[in-house]
């Protein structure tokens, strides 16, 4: 073991400048809201786990936002009218999510709207019949899309001078995913060139073909447009009643029910906040605002936590959707606890983000776009609160499920199942309350190999991983005799330790 000494090692936490500074202590569960729960389904985490080393690249592929089916409505500003105070639901940090944002609850709509066309319903009775157990309306919708054949008859439905075709006289078995894969091209060509979609709303075929829910999402705002106009146009009616059954109820819910309400609604809206993050670093990299090593260091892998975050919401509604006593909320984190690995790095690089935010803060406030980004950079506090989203929501997991153990009117069982998802969410936060002591410690390491002026011809290189770094009170002396006395009142009264 070596011990490094140095008095000028020891350093804040967090910027003093940080307008959010105590943000960037360990996370804990002790405090947060009161009604909120997780759901669970019966899935195969390899199925959703993802590298999230591909997402730290630039996002030119990203896709916009999937706030709003239509045109975002116009948001009033945060800026006091006549000097009077904000009203909170105006603010973007505050609204909250319709049920229509969740991709899962659009999959589900454009599942009927689609059955309205003619030779749609034998596609999705196909995939219907292929599908498992664990299937949702999202991934069914992705293998219908994937067949490329499906997309030509929702185009062909309107009725074009040129209908499109795919000519698979020579389509075998083998060859069948290229066919499908032209048939796909076709469709988004002619999106492009017949129905002249804005560059924005164009998909690629990678989209399609990748195993990203953003791509995905750019897929479905596609089909929903070519739907829209088939509307317009009078070839297709469509069924309104998309109602929330839980708005028109007016029988007193128990307080369960309300319990997975809150967090079926909190957790529709965390999606929504990053789908909005995301945009908002899709535009300062198209306007250069930052440099693209700014960028990375700012918003690290969010495009990899954003898509774990939807298919996390995918398995929350799909459970909201099941009778309550099928319904098992604590398996859903225990099944997910490996893959909220993806939080580690977000999280751990918290410190360096904000510090980036604070000091290229009148560059940020420049993005423009919508009303609601405009909100997001009225401030360093509202902009950092974004971005400690993430933080914030893993720390009240354990709190949620409690929440529902203890007020949920469960039976033995349930309340052991929750018990068992409450160990999984609390050792997610023990684990990256890990990874920022981990980046903590290799900033120190940095620190000390400017600060240390004589190494007495060791190399810092060789000492293995730091484990423990601080602030210690040392005594210098072999006892208690004057002598050692006033050495000690000499010496500095602390030093920095740090432990190999």
């Amino acid at each position: 073991m070596e011990v490094a000494f140095h008095s000028g090692l020891a350093r804040p936490h967090t910027s003093q400048s940080s307008p959010t500074a105590s943000s960037h202590a360990r996370m804990t569960s002790n405090s947060g809201p009161s009604l909120m729960s997780h759901q669970s389904y019966q899935s195969q985490y390899s199925a959703y786990s993802h590298n999230s080393a591909r997402d730290t690249q630039s996002s030119q592929a990203t896709s916009a936002s999937t706030l709003f089916n239509g045109p975002p409505p116009a948001f009033p500003t945060s800026t006091p009218v006549n000097g009077g105070p904000v009203e909170a639901a105006n603010n973007v940090l505050n609204k909250r999510a319709d049920k229509e944002t969740s991709l899962f609850q659009r999959c589900l709509q454009l599942q009927q709207r689609l059955r309205a066309i003619p030779g749609l319903e034998r596609w999705l009775r196909e995939e219907e019949n292929k599908a498992g157990v664990d299937d949702d309306p999202v991934a069914l919708l992705w293998r219908t899309f994937r067949r490329g054949y499906p997309l030509l008859d929702i185009y062909n439905a309107l009725n074009p001078r040129v209908r499109l075709t795919i000519d698979d006289s020579k389509m075998t078995e083998a060859n069948a995913k290229k066919f499908e894969k032209m048939a796909t091209y076709k469709f988004l060509q002619a999106c492009i060139q017949e129905l002249d979609f804005p560059p924005e709303e164009r998909p690629i075929i990678g989209d399609l073909y990748g195993d990203d829910t953003t791509g995905f999402v750019k897929v479905v705002n596609v089909v929903n447009r070519v739907l829209d106009i088939l509307l317009q146009m009078g070839i297709i009616t469509t069924d309104n009643d998309s109602s929330d059954p839980a708005h028109g109820s007016t029988a007193k819910r128990s307080q369960r029910e309300h319990i997975i309400d809150e967090l079926v609604r909190t957790e529709r809206t965390y999606v929504q906040h990053l789908e909005l993050l995301q945009l908002f670093k899709k535009n300062v990299e198209e306007k250069g605002i930052l440099t693209g090593d700014t960028v990375h260091n700012v918003f690290l892998n969010l495009n990899g936590l954003l898509d774990f975050q939807r298919r996390f919401l995918i398995r929350v509604e799909q459970t909201n959707a099941q009778p309550p006593n099928e319904q098992n909320w604590g398996q859903l984190f225990v099944l997910y606890k490996d893959a909220f690995k993806v939080y580690e790095p977000y999280i751990a690089n918290q410190k360096k983000c904000e510090e980036i935010v604070v000091r290229e803060f009148d560059k940020l406030r420049e993005t423009g776009g919508s009303a609601e980004m405009q909100q997001m950079v009225e401030s360093t506090a509202t902009l950092t609160s974004f971005l400690l989203k993430p933080f914030q929501r893993l720390a009240k997991y354990p709190l949620l499920l409690k929440e529902l153990r203890d007020k949920g009117d469960l039976d033995e069982t349930r309340k052991e199942d929750v018990s068992q998802g409450m160990i999984a969410a609390t050792a997610i936060l023990e684990r990256t309350n890990a990874a920022i002591d981990r980046e903590d410690r290799l900033e120190a390491v940095e620190d000390l190999k400017t600060m240390v002026e004589d190494w007495k011809g060791h190399r810092i290189e060789g000492f293995g991983d730091l484990l423990l770094y601080g602030q210690y009170t040392v005594l210098k002396g072999d006892g208690m005799n004057g002598k050692n006395e006033e050495r000690e009142a000499s010496c500095p009264p602390s030093v920095s330790i740090c432990i190999y």
